[in-house]
């Protein structure tokens, strides 16, 4: 009996243990430090108010720039419920590198057709791949400066003249197969996006010589006073974006001709002749969006406070975010400090999905610069000398964001996605070292690079958030998320602390 007593006492203690830990672990699961159980006499669990406003990023201020090697987009987007409208373009030049591309003189060349072809990314299509929209090809005008060694803004649009082709396209079909013929063979192709040009611009390509007063071969900078480069929009229909890669091997101009052959001139071969995008030609591409009459320029750059902000990848918005009680927060251990949010479920968000991440910075007004949440991050030294960014996996709780996309139920039984923020260490230093209070900003970079925000940094130096965070490119990615006083899910910071006396 006495034995059979103290087995029943063990396990009550290892079932009482076993709780406990549930209770202190649960936040260690959310990627935190180990917190001590909440019990309200030493250890306390609340929820701070936030504010939230919503704002409109100015052209110059979202400021992203597009590089060569980057994807670009091109489409029209014309019936998001939500975030309106975004028109994409792209520019860009080709060339033959300096050599002279045929295999005869100009006089012994004859054109079958001319084709320009981008490779289109797996799965890169942005909203609804089943509706048709025609894309326009034309020619960049002279006047422009577009050079290869400027790396131009999402906001820069360029002049075109002479349109030299069009096809209307279903996005959803660039997965399907097609054969072509790549002389000598027929070839099986998919992903591609493939527009036949007018014949007159590829006599033009067969006409300039390598030599002579209509030398457009000798250099790639001789041909571009001859041909200044493509620019490419969607003139109608549409409500996708979709990604295109102009560095692949498989892009190209692609000139199908017949020749005399040079051994025996009066036979007739078939070739084809490419000018491809390479490094040192140009490339920009163009991103503009319209939020007339939408939801989100109802409800931006006021002071009224927003139960619902708007966040848009670059060209885009953003909210700003506050938390006045944080400011005066009783002097205590901070446990924990998390900033908590949730996506707000609309029907389109099937089409026009979320970005992988979201991010938060906050505003010194006395420097006038955006910069890293102070306290949260570090700076370690590389085996070069030179500085890298610490703390980066602790800012975000585990499960949140970085490719979840749907992790949780909203109160409506809908998957919907969260975000969670940890602000622990700058909490921390707030209320014991009495370090400035900011405002923040919620917003979803293409990518960013920013400064310290700790008022002594060890370097001054701007550091770069990793990419695999973000997507790496402009346009793509929307989400609703509950603000600071929406009624069913709202924004809020949670925070676990233990008082001082």
């Amino acid at each position: 009996m006495k034995k059979y007593i103290v087995f029943i006492l063990a396990l009550s203690s290892f079932v009482t243990f076993f709780s406990s830990c549930n209770k202190i672990n649960l936040p260690t699961e959310l990627g935190q430090d180990l917190i001590p159980p909440v019990d309200n006499i030493n250890t306390f669990d609340t929820l701070l108010d936030v504010e939230t406003y919503n704002g409109i990023f100015s052209s110059e201020a979202d400021s992203f720039r597009s590089f060569p090697a980057f994807p670009k987009l091109l489409g029209n987007i014309t019936n998001d419920p939500i975030f309106g409208k975004t028109d994409a373009r792209i520019y860009f030049q080709v060339s033959n590198g300096g050599v002279f591309p045929f295999k005869n003189r100009p006089g012994s060349l004859y054109l079958d057709s001319v084709v320009l072809i981008i490779d289109h990314l797996q799965n890169g299509t942005y909203g609804d791949s089943l509706t048709p929209q025609t894309i326009q090809v034309s020619e960049l005008d002279q006047a422009n400066e577009f050079r290869g060694d400027s790396v131009y803004k999402v906001n820069r649009q360029f002049t075109a003249t002479n349109v030299l082709g069009s096809k209307t396209i279903i996005p959803r079909t660039f997965s399907d197969s097609i054969q072509v013929i790549n002389y000598p063979d027929t070839t099986t192709v998919a992903n591609q996006l493939r527009i036949k040009l007018d014949n007159s611009f590829g006599e033009r390509l067969l006409a300039y010589d390598s030599t002579g007063a209509n030398d457009g071969y000798s250099s790639d900078s001789l041909f571009r006073t001859k041909f200044k480069g493509f620019a490419l929009q969607s003139i109608g229909g549409g409500n996708a974006l979709m990604l295109l890669d102009l560095t692949s091997s498989n892009s190209r101009l692609a000139v199908y001709y017949r020749y005399n052959n040079t051994t025996t001139p009066t036979d007739m071969d078939t070739a084809v002749a490419t000018l491809a995008f390479f490094q040192g030609n140009a490339s920009a591409n163009y991103i503009n969006r319209d939020y007339n009459g939408t939801q989100v320029t109802a409800g931006s750059d006021d002071l009224t406070q927003d139960q619902i902000v708007y966040i848009q990848n670059s060209p885009g918005t953003f909210a700003n975010v506050k938390i006045p009680e944080l400011a005066d927060f009783q002097n205590s251990v901070i446990h924990l400090a998390e900033l908590q949010m949730e996506s707000i479920y609309d029907a389109s968000d099937t089409l026009f999905y979320a970005p992988p991440n979201v991010f938060l910075d906050i505003y010194d007004s006395t420097a006038g610069k955006f910069k890293l949440i102070p306290s949260v991050f570090g700076v370690t030294q590389t085996q070069t000398g030179g500085y890298a960014l610490s703390g980066y996996e602790n800012f975000y709780s585990s499960g949140s964001a970085l490719q979840t996309f749907f992790n949780i139920t909203d109160p409506f039984g809908n998957r919907v996605r969260q975000w969670r923020f940890n602000l622990t260490r700058y909490a921390q230093h707030l209320v014991s070292d009495k370090v400035p209070y900011y405002m923040m900003r919620l917003y979803a970079p293409a990518a960013t690079s920013l400064e310290m925000g700790d008022q002594t940094p060890i370097i001054s130096a701007r550091f770069p958030i990793p990419q695999s965070s973000f997507y790496g490119y402009a346009g793509i990615g929307r989400v609703r998320i509950g603000g600071g006083n929406h009624p069913t899910q709202r924004m809020k910071l949670r925070v676990v602390y233990s008082k001082l006396k």
